[in-house]
């Protein structure tokens, strides 16, 4: 079927059902099956709380911080690693000009320790899970950690980790893709997040949707220590240690779950990741960083032929690795003003073959075998063959300058491109927005080059008032590949209305390529524009009010030049149809949609005395996209009420729950034409309801207690959670069943749900 690769590592139609009588994908690990799994998602395709960031101290010389700084409570500074979170110490800290931002009147950013990610309940530990509890952000699934932000697609969001620019920080994803199964990155390395939901600064890569900024462990007092964990994310652990007046900081961690195939579910992926980092600070505020992460992941599934209740008839075979390994130099000029230079390698290396079982699905052969069958027993046709290198190489230098009342930031980069890609899909596919019973869209095609893009920009913040702070600047951004050039402003204002009460507003543009397999697809594809978005944010921040933070932000984005199907007029980037298990397929596509997504967010951070934090809140949007009929209707991500509840509560003897409470309103969908689909025996949509229909309201309960114990110089960290207490069945996708027999056309439509009542547990060294 059409299948545009927009989103990876997705939910494949190996959701295997356990008994013919139990097809509805109850069982737990046959729930987490679907993520693991890569299909193409697009025509075929606890709480810790977060912490907004206060405003920081210009930026200057390196000055030393004031001592006995408090170790405890939400304000405090994020704690280092896990053992200094429960064993605090009073010294006197050096904090380096890098270490501290320009103070800018940009839209705050929501701020989280790593402490609190491995303590949050639903977040298994995975940073890009818990960013899902942000306001205006959600999850795509419980079965991948794809996050929408404001309505935005996936593709739109950027990841730096330690400044370095990390194009996918997660195991089974594919190119043009930000989510994944599950991290690369331990959360335990993890210093803190930043994440920035609209108007950040001219300084980042373009993106359209936002830009989380992943900080590794920066200890106040370099230690020695190791820790080793075991959970649903793998096994594994991390060591730190001071070599030559630096901090080395080693992690790798592999996956468990392929070790179910003993008990019989097989298909389950292996995934294996590390991460190395070397820093070393100077007592003139000058550092250096060196930076290697890695991932390397493979899976295999095979629908069983004999089985009438499977949705898919794919084989699947994937295996890829992606690494990223930068250099960052942070030098001090004077007592104003710092550069820092970056240089950076990454790829990401995929083989993903597909053979159709089902050549013809007007004619399905009956496979009277018990399951698993013999190789022999049916035999399936190649349809898609992927085995390519989407990499680049990066350099960038930028300068910092302010005074008391000036900030001037400036800067600019280099990639160098290489999308290496060797891709076949010789027999097309059967399209689902078609009754033509013929298959369509086949393509292949080869790249060996390399193509330069630049950026640089210029940014000014002014404080002409004490309680005023104006900020103004803009990015060229430069692609050789298609000849193109933007030019993106940025404004900003945050005023002081009193002590407790702030008002901020910011206009801002982004542009951004589309990735470029999608451009190297087909001929007509290349002539495709950047994608384009504005962010107009207005808000207002109020504390001190009954022990909270209380924070309204309202926003419109209007999306233009986005990439839009020739040959259906009503699909494009934002609307298509999630096929879940079915083979890739690119189409022919130009930049002729457009759409908007608006909303208002409030948000409230509640502290109540030093062992509770209360952190809540209600997103109202509506994200509305247009193909060539020029038609606007509801995107894939329209998810007009998005609300969030999370308590964190410490009890005394080392006890801590987490609890979380999520809901969103029920995603849009594409009915099927039952009538043509029955007829032919394949999903085929009912464009003339494009998105008009929606399923049931999701809704998840999680709930989480670890338990801290000190033996000696060990320290133990115990945790056992469930998520979806209240085994709420949580809506994910219609599906087709293609070797149902059956006279009622209703009856071949299967429903898939996802994660059911699941437990997560594990545990965590920590030897000093």
């Amino acid at each position: 079927m059409p299948s545009l690769l927009e989103r990876a590592a997705h939910h494949s139609q190996s959701l295997h059902h356990a008994t013919a009588s139990s097809h509805r994908v109850s069982s737990l690990m046959v729930a987490l099956l679907a993520g693991l799994l890569l299909a193409p998602v697009g025509l075929c395709q606890t709480l810790a709380p977060s912490l907004r960031a206060a405003n920081q101290p210009a930026s200057g010389a390196a000055t030393p911080s004031p001592t006995n700084t408090p170790s405890t409570g939400p304000d405090a500074p994020q704690p280092s690693s896990m053992f200094d979170a429960l064993a605090p110490t009073t010294t006197t800290v050096e904090v380096y000009a890098a270490d501290r931002e320009l103070e800018t009147s940009q839209p705050e950013a929501f701020q989280a320790g790593g402490q609190e990610i491995l303590a949050s309940a639903g977040a298994f530990g995975d940073l890009s899970r818990y960013i899902a509890t942000l306001p205006g952000v959600v999850a795509t699934s419980d079965l991948i950690n794809e996050v929408l932000v404001r309505g935005g697609h996936p593709m739109e969001n950027l990841f730096l980790v330690d400044g370095i620019e990390v194009p996918n920080i997660n195991h089974l994803a594919t190119m043009g893709t930000t989510g994944g199964f599950g991290p690369m990155i331990d959360s335990g390395v993890v210093q803190g997040i930043k994440v920035y939901t609209g108007g950040f600064e001219a300084r980042y890569p373009e993106r359209l949707s936002s830009v989380t900024e992943i900080r590794t462990l920066d200890p106040e007092h370099l230690t020695t220590h190791a820790e080793a964990d075991v959970g649903i994310e793998g096994l594994g652990g991390l060591a730190e240690k001071a070599i030559k007046g630096g901090d080395l900081l080693v992690s790798a961690h592999h996956g468990i779950l392929e070790i179910m195939d003993s008990f019989g579910l097989s298909g389950l992926p292996s995934y294996t990741n590390e991460l190395a980092r070397y820093r070393h600070n100077d007592a003139s505020g000058n550092r250096w960083t060196v930076l290697h992460i890695a991932g390397w992941d493979s899976y295999e599934v095979t629908p069983c032929a004999a089985d009438g209740l499977e949705t898919s008839s794919i084989d699947s075979q994937y295996s890829g690795w992606r690494e990223t390994t930068g250099v960052e130099w942070q030098h001090v000029y004077s007592a104003r003003s710092f550069g820092v230079a970056t240089v950076n390698d990454s790829q990401e290396v995929e083989h993903i073959h597909q053979q159709e079982q089902i050549l013809n699905p007007a004619d399905v052969a009956v496979v009277k075998e018990n399951c698993p069958l013999p190789p022999n027993v049916a035999q399936a046709s190649p349809v898609y063959m992927d085995d390519s290198n989407d990499g680049f190489d990066s350099a960038s230098y930028r300068f910092e300058w302010s005074n008391s009342r000036l900030t001037l930031s400036t800067g600019s980069s280099f990639w160098l491109q290489r999308p290496h890609f060797q891709i076949e899909q010789p027999l097309g596919a059967y399209s689902p927005y078609s009754v033509a019973p013929v298959r369509v869209d086949s393509t292949s095609f080869a790249s060996d080059f390399s193509t330069g893009e630049s950026g640089s920009y210029a940014q000014f913040t002014a404080s002409p008032l004490r309680s005023l702070s104006v900020s103004v600047g803009g990015r060229l951004q430069t692609f050789a590949f298609g000849d193109h050039a933007t030019l993106t402003p940025r404004v900003s204002l945050r005023y002081g209305l009193g002590e407790h009460v702030g008002f901020h507003a910011a206009f801002a543009r982004y542009a951004q390529m589309p990735p470029y397999v999608y451009l190297l697809s087909y001929e007509a594809n290349r002539t495709m524009l950047p994608m384009r978005a504005t962010h107009e944010i207005m808000g207002i921040d109020v504390s001190g009010f009954l022990s909270s933070e209380i924070h309204i932000e309202a926003y419109n984005k209007a999306y233009m030049d986005t990439p839009a199907s020739t040959e259906y007029p009503s699909v494009n980037l934002h609307d298509m149809v999630d096929m879940l298990g079915q083979q890739f397929v690119w189409l022919p596509m130009n930049s002729g949609a457009r759409g908007a997504s608006s909303g208002i967010e409030l948000s409230e951070l509640t502290r109540l005395h030093s062992s509770l934090v209360v952190r809540g809140s209600i997103a109202y949007s509506r994200a509305m996209f247009a193909g060539l009929d020029h038609v606007a209707r509801p995107s894939n991500f329209d998810l007009p009420w998005i609300i969030n509840v999370a308590m964190l509560k410490q009890f005394g003897h080392g006890y801590q729950v987490s609890s979380r409470y999520g809901y969103s309103t029920g995603r849009p969908y594409t009915p099927y034409d039952l009538p043509d689909s029955y007829a032919q025996n394949r999903p085929i949509y009912d464009v003339t309801e494009m998105n008009k229909l929606r399923v049931p309201y999701y809704g998840r309960f999680d709930a989480q207690m670890n338990k801290d114990a000190m033996v000696g110089h060990l320290h133990l960290e115990v945790y056992a959670g469930v998520n979806n207490v209240l085994n709420r069945a949580n809506f994910l996708a219609y599906v087709w069943l293609p070797r149902y027999r059956t006279r009622v056309p209703t009856e071949k439509v299967d429903e898939l749900y996802q994660m059911p009542i699941f437990p997560n547990a594990g545990l965590r060294y920590i030897f000093r």
